[in-house]
This record gives C-alpha cells, sequence and structure tokens, in this order.
C-alpha cells in the first residue's frame, strides 16, 4: 500500500512539472491609454477642467477639484485560441512622483495607496464623460515610505474573460479604493505607454497554458 501511495505521488509531482513547463509568458503594451477625470463640475468651463489626459503620465488619484482615474487597454489577440489564463498581471511603475493641485507633479509624501482594477462597460470611452465600470477586479497596495518598484494588479479573472470572449473587452480603470478616492488626497503619476523609457511604459504580462 505504502508503495501504492508513493508511485501515485510521484505521477502528480511528474504531472504538475510537465505542467509548469508548459506554461507560457506573454507581455503586451498598451493599445490606449490615458487619465480620466471623474467627480468632476462638468458645468461651466468643463471643457478645461474637465479634459482627458493622453500625457506621459497616468494619473491616479484627487485632484483639488477632481477624482483622476488611468483608464488602458490591451489586445489579447496575440494569444492563441483556447488558452487557459493561469496569471494576468497590469504592471505600473511607481517612482515617487504624485499629483499636485491642478495636476501638477510633486515627489510624493510616503503615504501608502490601495488600487483597484475594474472593467471598462463603454466600449467607447469618449461616448460619455464618465465611463461605466463594472465590479472589482483586482487590487494592489503600496505600503507607507515605498521606494520606486512595479505595482501590480491581479487582473486574472477578466484577463480569461477578455481572452475567452466571456466579456467584452474595453479596457481596465484603475483607481484608488473607495477609502482613499477623495478630493486633494494626491495619488501616483504612472508612466504611460508614451514615455520616453519603454522599460517604465504600462505592460500586461499574462501566464497562459496553450488549448
Amino acid at each position: 500500500m505504502r508503495l501504492l501511495v508513493l508511485f501515485v505521488i510521484a505521477v502528480l509531482a511528474g504531472a504538475g512539472a510537465a505542467r509548469a513547463a508548459d506554461v507560457r509568458v506573454a507581455t503586451l503594451a498598451p493599445v490606449e491609454d490615458m487619465s480620466l477625470p471623474s467627480w468632476c463640475d462638468w458645468g461651466y468651463d468643463w471643457d478645461e477642467r474637465c479634459y482627458r489626459g493622453d500625457e506621459l503620465r497616468l494619473a491616479v488619484g484627487g485632484d483639488v477639484d477632481k477624482v483622476w482615474r488611468s483608464a488602458l487597454r490591451f489586445s489579447t489577440a496575440s494569444l492563441p485560441a483556447g488558452v487557459r489564463v493561469e496569471t494576468a498581471e497590469l504592471w505600473l511603475w511607481y517612482d515617487q512622483t504624485c499629483i499636485g493641485p491642478f495636476k501638477t507633479s510633486r515627489p510624493c509624501d510616503g503615504r501608502a495607496f490601495q488600487f483597484a482594477g475594474h472593467p471598462i462597460l463603454s466600449p467607447r470611452w469618449f461616448d460619455e464623460r464618465e465611463v461605466e465600470l463594472g465590479p472589482h477586479a483586482g487590487a494592489a497596495a503600496l505600503h507607507a515610505g515605498a521606494a520606486p518598484q512595479w505595482v501590480a494588479l491581479d487582473l486574472t479573472d477578466l484577463v480569461a474573460d477578455w481572452a475567452s470572449g466571456a466579456q467584452p473587452n474595453n479596457g481596465v480603470l484603475v483607481k484608488l479604493s473607495d477609502a482613499q478616492e477623495e478630493y486633494g488626497f494626491g495619488g501616483p503619476l504612472f508612466p504611460s505607454s508614451s514615455d520616453g523609457n519603454a522599460s517604465l511604459r504600462p505592460r500586461l504580462t499574462v501566464w497562459y497554458l496553450p488549448d
């Protein structure tokens, strides 16, 4: 009996090792990314105050008169049909640069940040003043006094739905957690896909098993 148990364990271990060897990795660059204003007074002079920011930085946090959230869209067309997504992470580079008043930049003050990722339900980001969001799809955090580092949001289930066609791929929106999202709170300015240093641009890393 003991020999049989050892044999089964060895078979399972071998299967697990073979499965791990089959895992592939794809690194996807955004096809579109920008900062989007929320909680903004869309009345008087809204075209100057509530603009969308297609810039070198992706803003996530509270400004004096609005809250910034960042939208990113990735194409999964390069993934083989029928793949099984094992893990998918959105990586954003944190370099201790934060939002200052009226979309200026300043060094971060060392506070901790909690981030949330949500699927965007609006097919076209410009059809509405604020895009429609789906339920929470991933989270990440920076501890107080964090050094420059990658912030990785686990979006495994969302990317799996995109790859299988179970959910339309309209992009993902990154925001501060509900507890932190407020006027004047500040938040990181992450390098965007337009940043001059390609190694610091956002990326979606997908680990998958082929069909």
